[in-house]
């Protein structure tokens, strides 16, 4: 799954709008699990570009993972006590 795909199913979950309605923390959850993932895998392959321009494009990718996941982790434990 691609991280515009990733990033835009997290981002709906994490909606104002969203708290209103009964958390889905199953699904946030494995979407988390995909985006760590994601990152990892950038991460390697960020060790392993040896091209300056290919670098910056993998390191604002890892920036943009980096925050959706702090993002998603927040509003979790944010939805905490409404999940079993």
């Amino acid at each position: 799954m691609g991280i515009e795909k990733l990033l835009g199913s997290l981002n709906g979950y994490l909606k104002k709008a969203e708290k209103k309605k009964a958390p889905q923390c199953d699904q946030i959850d494995e979407l988390l699990k995909k985006l760590k993932e994601k990152k990892k895998k950038l991460e390697k392959k960020w060790s392993n570009e040896n091209n300056s321009t290919k670098k910056k494009r993998l390191s604002t990718e890892l920036k943009i993972v980096t925050l959706q996941l702090k993002k998603g982790n927040k509003r979790r434990d944010e939805l905490k006590s409404k999940c079993k």
